[in-house]
């Protein structure tokens, strides 16, 4: 399994994420769904954008200030959104799954932080604006309006008055320019988010409702940034607090935030697990945007280092779900009575998440790793042929983009086949030529040797084919398993050979934020690998300026050219799809994910089905019961795809 890293940019859409504060606010106990809500309405329109309108505004506001009366002329907004949700979910229960190690912060900001990160932070905050999942239109978020000047380089926006953060404080202006102040603290050590965030000036609380800034670019990403990719923290905690002195204090707790789940100190139990507990109390839990969202009471997040042992505490009833990331164990293990008789579903979901990338990455400020002719020959030495059909039972094909199977994908990159004749001829120009009397190559006397940074044991099997292939030719393959967290750091700080870790996609993919020159040699950026190339980064400087999305695709297709063919990663492989078995007491929506969503929209999306939990009850005390299979494929959003394909189409007679 790899270690998946954030990617800056990565598009908060709301209802596909469940979200967590500090603070003390109320919050309900524990107690399973009584009662199925099947006859829930699916029309968008019983369900209001904005519900209580303005009941919360401060009085002394006018209107034309964001006030109570507030009319909305001459502003956006979009009441239009359809359900993100299913309105058939009913509150209440707990959703239990495992993590592979307990995470090194629970900031999202600053170092050492993940996609594990990202997930809580979306649990957690809220930002300005969301992005719808199956539109990636903008809707309403903690600002209810917002406006664009004509020249695409201010932005104002309206807080909605009845936001809330979780020790009851009213969300102001006054929030969103402590946020950017503390994105933009060097101390904060988040050189990605530094460069973003830089990119405008400092923003102006026009009033206790309206916010603005300025962008000092011109870039169609600036608008997409400020709105959707900064996090709002509360100023009256962050009153006072550099980036250094936050890295500190809100290493292992929280902010208070806006969202509907917090995680309190006793919630924490250090190295072993988190509980995520629902509010009774989140101020937009009726807005349509989280309908049929945040269902569970309490979300569960248990340390599990072992994924064996993992799918031992699913099979028994101590998880709920296991996140299936063995194509073995798909094809072969997944045949047990529970699957047969139903009690545990299995489901391979096919959406349009973006793949991200994912492999072994070589930190190329290093010897011999600098040189390309290095990098490509040890790629040729990777037989990733062999272990998608033999490890993997032809359930991936091999990855050879940063942005497969994306409209952003060069088809021309580079397919690099395992080749141990030309791997050799490369070591040779490239010096690694001689041999020593133990037949290791050697060059000025020194051999080859080279380490795999890893915290995955699962991964060992596709380790050691790569090791014995390396020491056919001379070369000595180390493998070096450490824990999650101690790999983080080990990256973060750039001290590694070569790393097994992954990126998350991205719907709109930021390639300054991975692969700009300026990011190389920066510690905890996203250039993880210390590439720079002079034409990337003036292809980068375009690209942020486009606004034609037909001229951006083509210059993303000459970046992935360039990047994958100078051989930064020893790409591995990739899938359309997710898979997952599960407890056979959840309703889920259509599609089971998100149209761009992973699986952890999970625990925002799904929800227990009291008819369901209580079949799955019976069924376990008699074994005579059968619950049905189900389909082990889901592919709604291919077909989503498809029948919105065709109503774009010009009807021909």
């Amino acid at each position: 399994m790899r270690g998946y890293l954030k990617l800056c940019s990565t598009i908060i859409v709301f209802g596909t994420l469940a979200a967590c504060s500090a603070g003390a606010p109320e919050t309900g106990d524990v107690s399973n769904p009584a009662a199925s809500n099947n006859d829930a309405s699916f029309n968008k329109d019983d369900y209001p954008v904005f519900p209580d309108l303005d009941a919360g505004a401060d009085p002394s506001v006018p209107a034309d200030q964001g006030g109570k009366g507030f009319t909305g002329e001459g502003w956006e907004t979009n009441a239009d959104y359809d359900l993100i949700g299913d309105p058939r979910a009913v509150k209440g229960g707990v959703y239990r799954e495992g993590i592979l190690d307990f995470p090194t912060t629970l900031r999202y900001y600053g170092p050492n932080v993940t996609a594990w990160n990202q997930m809580v932070q979306a649990m957690v905050y809220e930002t300005i604006l969301g992005l719808h999942p199956t539109t990636y239109e903008y809707i309403p978020g903690l600002a209810s309006h917002w406006q664009i000047s004509e020249d695409k380089k201010t932005f104002r926006f309206r807080i909605d008055p009845n936001a809330r953060w979780s020790d009851g404080a009213p969300v102001t202006a006054e929030d969103v320019v402590a946020s950017w102040k503390l994105t933009v603290d060097k101390t904060l050590q988040d050189p990605g988010r530094l460069v973003m965030f830089s990119k405008f000036e400092q923003p102006v609380a026009e009033s206790k409702y309206i916010v603005s800034v300025k962008s000092k670019t011109e870039s169609w990403q600036d608008f997409l940034n400020f709105s959707n990719g900064l996090f709002v923290y509360p100023a009256h905690a962050l009153k006072g607090l550099s980036g250094d002195a936050y890295i500190k204090q809100y290493n292992d707790k929280m902010l208070p935030g806006t969202g509907p789940y917090m995680v309190s100190q006793q919630d924490v139990d250090k190295g072993k697990s988190i509980k995520v507990r629902r509010r009774n109390d989140y101020w937009a839990a009726k807005h349509r945007r989280n309908v049929g969202a945040n269902n569970f009471d309490e979300v569960q997040q248990i340390v599990v280092r072992d994924r064996n042992l993992e799918f031992e505490m699913f099979k028994k009833g101590d998880l709920d779900v296991y996140n299936v990331n063995r194509a073995q164990m798909w094809v072969e293990e997944l045949n047990y009575d529970n699957i047969k008789r139903g009690l545990n579903q299995k489901r391979k979901i096919f959406n349009h998440n973006p793949n991200g990338v994912a492999g072994l990455a070589f930190n190329t400020r290093r010897e011999p790793y600098n040189d390309i002719r290095v990098r490509q020959a040890l790629r040729h030495l990777f037989n990733r042929e062999l272990m998608i059909e033999k490890l993997m039972f032809n359930e991936y094909v091999p990855l050879d983009s940063f942005y497969a199977g994306s409209v952003y994908e060069n088809k021309g990159n580079d397919k690099v086949k395992y080749d141990p004749q030309a791997a050799v001829k490369l070591l040779a120009e490239a010096g690694w030529k001689d041999r020593d009397s133990a037949g290791r190559v050697v060059k000025n006397g020194r051999p080859l040797n080279i380490e795999i940074l890893y915290y995955d044991k699962v991964s060992e099997r596709f380790f050691t084919v790569f090791q014995e292939d390396l020491r056919k030719v001379g070369i000595t393959l180390n493998l070096r398993l450490v824990t999650w967290e101690t790999m983080i750091k080990l990256l973060d700080e750039r001290q590694f050979d070569l790393v097994s870790v992954g990126y998350t996609g991205q719907t709109f993919p930021d390639p300054e934020s991975q692969l700009s020159s300026k990011m190389a040699d920066q510690n905890n950026s996203n250039n993880l690998t210390g590439f720079k190339n002079q034409r990337v980064d003036e292809l980068i400087a375009v690209y942020n300026k486009e606004f034609n999305v037909a001229e951006r695709i083509k210059l993303l297709l000459e970046i992935d050219g360039i990047v994958t063919n100078d051989h930064q990663w020893i790409l591995e492989w990739t899938a359309p799809y997710q898979r997952v078995v599960y407890w056979h007491k959840f309703g889920q929506p259509k599609g089971i994910l998100t149209r761009v969503g992973d699986l952890r929209d999970v625990p925002s999306l799904w929800w227990i089905d009291p008819d369901r939990a209580a079949k799955l009850q019976e069924a376990l005390r008699d074994a005579s019961i059968q619950l049905g299979e189900g389909s082990s494929e889901d592919r709604y959003w291919l077909d989503f795809a498809k029948v919105e394909e065709q109503e774009k189409s010009p009807v021909t007679q």
